[in-house]
């Protein structure tokens, strides 16, 4: 019996050290509770992993290393698998003994004896951080992908409302050599992964998009420059229209017609000088078409610049001068209101409108006036925005939520305070951060229908009225 006795012992002994060995072997952090939920163990890497000792952990003590933001939930979801005797899943980080938190996957399931009773439980939590941080990043990544591409879509849709031609067929051509400048600046900008552009390889594309012996006939000029995003976009659709224009009616009409572009960067911005020759009989025209008026809004007001065109006799010289924006400067800040002065115009309601896609800007002014508004800007920067309305506050304001990286939040926060009543326009289908100044504020998706653009500008106008419709 004794010799029975004591190969048993050692038995089990020997099982138990198989079972702290694999225990503490696993990756997971591992627990055992009695059947009513009470810890009464841990394995090694728990310990290690937390900086704590059994007599700390066992019981209940294991809500000390739970983040206060989600322990009251976890205890809830935990006590309910024990009165039910369902295997519990849960989601959750836990501080390490660094002080850090990171995420875990616990499970837990019922051990039972052979009469169905349960006996003890057995969980293990299983690091997923860096899952959790990858997941993140996708999410970023397909909101980011989604805003980029409501954006372009409102940029399209732009240039079909603002394109003017005398037939259907210059109508489609105007529209689609538009969308495929926009195509190809896309294409160079996510190659960089909208880092910015380079402005040879920028001009060479919309230049030769127009002439199969370009090489012979357009000369480029000038040291490596890496335009913005902004700025690339904005130069494509100006280099876009002039190079269309001499296609038509300039030096790529004629045989021997040349186009020769250079460029300086200087400490504030860039200069392009654009130089047509080979032509014969060129005058200029009587009136600037409605291409012509685009381009000077454009670089007037989204990109910071002139643009001025000198006519010879063989052919047109243009000069482009592109600012860079260094930031508002201190006088622009002041709050919104703290401004005096007149709100309606003419008669008219008026409406700030802050958008820094430059095509977008024009056409939701185009639509605005259409529907009797008073358009103060379109201002493309904050301090745009706050230079506008200086000597007066708007009876409404249009918002871009994201400026090139920076939120309107805090102006959309001050106007608000103000009185003025704020309308978010943003590709975003959900804006996250936002205040519960904000919380009331209408949100539009681009692109949008004028229908949804108005019915979401009367909401912010008139809130009380809205809730009575619903």
């Amino acid at each position: 019996m004794p010799e029975r006795y004591k190969a048993l012992q050692h038995s089990y002994a020997q099982l138990e050290a198989d079972f702290h060995m694999l225990a503490n072997s696993i990756p997971q952090l591992a627990w055992m509770t009695r059947p009513d939920g009470w810890i009464f163990w841990y394995n090694q890497r728990w310990f290690d992993f937390t900086g704590t000792t059994l007599e700390d952990m066992q019981g209940s003590g294991w809500k000390a290393v739970h983040h206060p933001d989600h322990v009251d939930r976890v205890a809830k979801h935990f006590n309910r698998a024990f009165e039910t005797g369902e295997p519990w899943e849960d989601t959750f980080p836990l501080r390490s003994k660094d002080g850090d938190y990171r995420w875990f996957l616990s499970r837990a399931v019922p051990i039972r004896d052979t009469e169905g009773n349960i006996i003890r439980w057995f969980g293990t939590n299983t690091d997923i951080t860096e899952q959790k941080r990858i997941e993140e990043r996708q999410t970023l990544i397909m909101r980011e992908i989604d805003h980029r591409a409501k954006n372009a879509l409102a940029v399209a849709q732009s240039v079909v409302n603002l394109t003017r031609a005398d037939s259907i067929k210059d109508y489609k051509a105007a529209v689609e050599g538009r969308i495929g400048s926009l195509a190809r600046t896309h294409s160079l900008l996510a190659a960089s992964q909208w880092h910015g552009a380079e402005l040879r390889t920028l001009l060479h594309d919309e230049t030769s998009s127009f002439s199969d012996d370009a090489a012979n006939r357009i000369t480029l000029s000038g040291e490596p420059v890496t335009l913005s995003p902004e700025t690339a976009q904005t130069l494509a659709l100006i280099v876009h229209e002039l190079t269309t224009n001499a296609a038509k009616y300039g030096a790529l009409s004629h045989p021997e017609g040349r186009i020769g572009v250079s460029w300086v960067e200087r400490p504030d911005g860039i200069s392009i000088s654009w130089r047509e020759t080979g032509g014969s009989g060129l005058t200029p025209p009587q009136s600037p078409g409605f291409g012509t008026q685009l381009l000077d809004r454009i670089i007037a007001d989204h990109a910071g610049g002139t643009l001025e065109r000198t006519w010879h006799s063989d052919g047109l010289a243009v000069e482009i001068r592109l600012t860079r924006d260094d930031g508002p400067a201190e006088a622009d800040q002041a709050e919104p209101g703290k401004r005096t002065g007149p709100r309606t115009q003419h008669g008219k309601p008026s409406i700030l409108v802050l958008e820094d896609e430059a095509l977008t800007a024009i056409d939701l002014e185009f639509r605005l006036q259409d529907a009797g508004y008073e358009v103060m800007g379109p201002a493309s920067t904050i301090a745009h925005a706050r230079e506008t309305i200086s000597h007066g506050l708007p009876d409404i304001a249009l918002l871009d939520s994201n400026l090139s990286g920076e939120r309107s939040f805090t102006f959309a926060e001050e106007l608000v305070m103000a009185g003025v009543p704020v309308v978010f326009c943003t590709g975003y289908e959900e804006l996250e951060g936002i205040t519960e100044v904000l919380s009331a504020c209408p949100i539009i998706s681009k692109p949008f229908r004028d229908a949804e653009l108005m019915a979401a500008i009367e909401t912010a106008r008139h809130p009380a009225m809205a809730e009575q419709a619903e």
